[in-house]
């Protein structure tokens, strides 16, 4: 499978140049503080999700659809692949977890009765896939994977199974996390605000020729020219344990300061990854003088990803 487009939101900003930018500069993304707990988090600015006329569709969505919406637009331009053949696979460990949250509060503060539909119909984990076909026009099969573990990994996998199959011509991949203060209040009280929680959303979109070639593996190549390791996503393992899957004197980096600590972070570092092979200079930039292959690096428990780009 290859990647034809992508497109993302991340505490950096909006948008594929955004995340260039913050790679060429090397700056980590601004940090907020979550008063209420007390505990520091990476955010995606206000800016990022106001003004935007691709977000019309979700003039009264979620933050969480909000952010999904806009990476998935950006990775759709180009394509053009018939909307009868174009799948979704959207990838989510928590999901809108804030909107759900708020749910409850409403049903305990006004009654079953007085809740709003709109608020429950976007507490569901499908409800942004589901935004994504209507505002894009796809008319594919659309499924939504809710995983603790590994969410996006198995989704790519998904993805290519699809186009493996001839299920469909074009897949939009991607995944979403939010912040929230129940979150905020999980991590407080079981990993201590040593971890700052991150958030936002990336789509890739995939089809069988063209732009950087992608695959899903279990074993780490030792030829790689780069490693990217997801070390910092929330509960997989700690980033010594990640590096023993390393090969030795291979390049090895991480960009979680971009996006903060989440379970999708895999997917960030692999639209890292395509910028890397897309562009030289940013390869020079990176500190990768060679033009080999760059693996993205995710373990959780005995459960070992790779992708290869």
């Amino acid at each position: 499978m290859n990647i034809a487009g992508m497109g993302l939101v991340f505490p950096g900003g909006a948008g594929v140049s955004a995340l260039r930018d913050a790679m060429s500069t090397g700056q980590p993304s601004i940090r907020t503080c979550v008063e209420k707990e007390g505990v520091e988090v990476l955010a995606v600015p206000a800016a990022a999700l106001m003004g935007n006329p691709v977000l019309a569709p979700a003039r009264r969505a979620d933050r969480f659809c909000k952010m999904s919406l806009l990476a998935a637009t950006e990775a759709w331009q180009g394509c053009a692949a018939v909307p009868e053949r174009v799948g979704i696979v959207f990838a989510t460990a928590l999901g809108p977890h804030a909107t759900v949250f708020r749910f409850v509060n409403e049903i305990l503060d006004y009654g079953e009765a007085k809740t709003s539909p709109t608020v429950f119909s976007q507490s569901v984990h499908a409800a942004a896939a589901s935004m994504i076909a209507s505002a894009i026009g796809i008319h594919g099969p659309t499924l939504n994977v809710a995983d603790l573990a590994l969410p996006f990994e198995e989704a790519l996998r998904l993805a290519d199974g699809w186009l493996a199959s001839d299920r469909c011509d074009a897949v939009l991949v991607g995944a979403a996390e939010e912040l929230s203060d129940v979150l905020a209040h999980v991590v407080r009280r079981m990993w201590s605000t040593s971890v700052v929680l991150g958030e936002g959303a990336v789509f890739f979109r995939l089809e069988r020729t063209g732009g950087v070639r992608v695959c899903v593996e279990e074993t780490v190549s030792s030829d790689a020219a780069c490693c990217l390791t997801d070390a910092l996503s929330l509960g997989k393992q700690p980033e010594e344990s990640q590096r023993e899957d390393l090969p030795q004197g291979a390049l090895c980096l991480s960009y979680a300061a971009l996006w903060g600590s989440t379970r999708i972070g895999v997917a960030f570092h692999l639209a890292a990854a395509v910028l890397m092979r897309r562009e030289k200079d940013l390869r020079k930039e990176c500190g990768l003088l060679s033009d080999g292959r760059i693996q993205v690096v995710s373990r959780c428990g005995t459960r070992r990803r790779v992708i290869t780009v």
